[in-house]
């Protein structure tokens, strides 16, 4: 018998492991010249990487490979800190169609999208706090369907991580003017 774990979730930022989702872009301002001196890296979608485990279980005298079917993000509120203006909720990402296979006794690191661009736009578009240090947290619950490979058995297992959403300098953004 096998079981199918989530061994992990980690959100990444291009790559860089971070449970905080920025969703501003920032621009540096001189403060005499009033021209922009420096633009922060775009926002792109942040993402998780997801490492699934497919083990044996310890009493069992055998196992099977799992067969993964689809996965689902869904969100909810975690934290919104009384100062903070706006908590509002986030749409959950459609269900989307995987066709991987994890052998016995393997794990298979995938990266899904954890709050993409459309997830951050509709967090300010609702008037989701960016600027403050009152910032929201979330809970990402991601929702896999599987299937036994010998006997074609559904089943589903979830994981869920949380994020901050707000205004964060990435990528070594500085500024010696006014950031905006």
């Amino acid at each position: 018998m096998s079981c199918l774990q989530i061994n992990s979730i980690v959100p990444v930022d291009n790559s860089t492991p971070t449970s905080n989702v920025d969703v501003h872009q920032d621009i540096c301002i001189d403060r005499d010249t009033g021209k922009v001196t420096g633009t922060e890296t775009p926002l792109s979608d942040h993402n998780a990487q997801v490492t699934l485990l497919n083990k044996q279980f310890p009493t069992a005298s055998g196992g099977f490979d799992i067969r993964l079917l689809s996965f689902s993000v869904s969100y909810h509120l975690n934290q919104c800190p009384a100062l903070a203006r706006g908590c509002p909720p986030l749409t959950d990402l459609p269900p989307a169609n995987l066709t991987a296979v994890i052998p016995l006794g393997t794990s298979l690191t995938l990266t899904l999208p954890a709050v993409p661009l459309q997830v951050k736009k509709e967090y300010v578009d609702a008037g989701g706090e960016v600027f403050s240090l009152s910032l929201p947290s979330y809970g990402v619950t991601y929702t896999f369907t599987a299937q036994t490979v010998s006997f074609n058995q559904t089943f589903t297992v979830s994981g869920t991580t949380e994020v901050t959403i707000g205004d964060f300098l990435r990528g070594g953004f500085t500024c010696t003017g006014i950031i905006e």
